[in-house]
């Protein structure tokens, strides 16, 4: 089964929308898998354009859901850390959190509101 550019793109945006799971457990990513061997340069460069542009929208996404105040937790080494958004960068968002004295950069994908 060979799959045309319009096809993996579309398999990767409904990757990108699905439920995060295992690739072995995903039949589209094993699909995929199995095809990278037979594509060309080009093609895997298409692929990896596609994929750094949905990544890239999906933590814009997520990102945009935070703002300055923000009540926010995150985990770091088996622990628990609360704060306050102190602002949204480019990559990451820095959290005020009590008893540290300088903010911590996190990536949006790791922060939960409060």
């Amino acid at each position: 089964m060979k799959i045309t550019k319009r096809q993996l793109r579309s398999l990767i945006q409904e990757m990108a929308d699905a439920p995060l799971e295992p690739p072995a457990q995903n039949p589209n990513v094993q699909v995929i898998l199995d095809q990278m061997e037979e594509m060309s340069i080009d093609d895997l460069r298409t692929i990896w354009q596609a994929v750094a542009d949905v990544s890239k929208r999906k933590q814009n996404e997520l990102k945009v859901g935070f703002k300055k105040g923000d009540k926010v937790e995150f985990d770091h080494n088996g622990e628990t850390l609360t704060g306050t958004v102190a602002r949204r960068g480019a990559r990451f968002v820095s959290v005020n959190v009590h008893g540290y004295s300088k903010p911590w950069k996190r990536n949006p994908s790791n922060l939960r509101k409060i």
